[in-house]
């Protein structure tokens, strides 16, 4: 498997993560409450749209990164991955999101995304839990959850509204001890094999 990149979004981005959104629109729209604007599938848009996301996440309100595949020649944005709602506080929780664009589909590349935000999330962000909701339809993002350790907590009825319908969604959970706990278990067989 080719390499992949994790890092906060930066002005740099702009016109790669245009291209992302554009041909990627109908299969994004697919699953998100959100309706982009006419603007944001502009470049001046983008300008605007990442000048927020840094913002947000100097205010720690929010952490949006670029999933790019390094391709040793270049690199190729092929996703994102957000920790939205971030509360401090007693809770120290964020709600996950995330994407990948239709032709990466089905290559392990969202799975290994997720784990290497996750350990942004759990040992840089300091979280000590991210939940994150889908539509029990999106059968490749259950997957994904399922195989990066998030645990299934619950079924929330007619959560989001999706375009003009109220979707259900599965509630999926990791904290940090479950992290961590996977974490020394991965780390305990990369030494038994070396």
């Amino acid at each position: 498997m080719k390499n992949i990149i994790v890092r906060p979004f930066s002005i740099e981005d702009c016109e790669q993560r245009l291209n992302l959104h554009i041909e990627n629109q109908a299969h994004f729209q697919e699953w998100s409450p959100y309706k982009r604007s006419e603007e944001f599938f502009t470049l001046q848009g983008q300008v605007e749209s990442i000048n927020n996301l840094i913002a947000k996440r100097a205010d720690d309100s929010r952490y949006d990164f670029a999933i790019y595949l390094d391709d040793n020649s270049s690199h190729t944005l092929i996703g994102e991955v957000q920790f939205t709602s971030v509360v401090r506080g007693p809770l120290q929780s964020s709600f996950l999101g995330y994407m990948i664009g239709k032709r990466f589909n089905g290559l392990g590349y969202m799975t290994k995304s997720l784990k290497i935000a996750l350990k942004i999330a759990f040992e840089e962000l300091n979280f000590h839990r991210v939940t994150a909701e889908v539509n029990p339809d999106n059968i490749a993002s259950l997957r994904v959850l399922d195989k990066v350790g998030f645990v299934r907590e619950g079924f929330a009825r007619k959560n989001v509204k999706v375009g003009d319908e109220w979707r259900d969604h599965i509630c999926l959970a990791m904290l940090e001890e479950d992290y961590f706990k996977l974490k020394n278990i991965q780390d305990s067989e990369n030494k038994s094999i070396s």
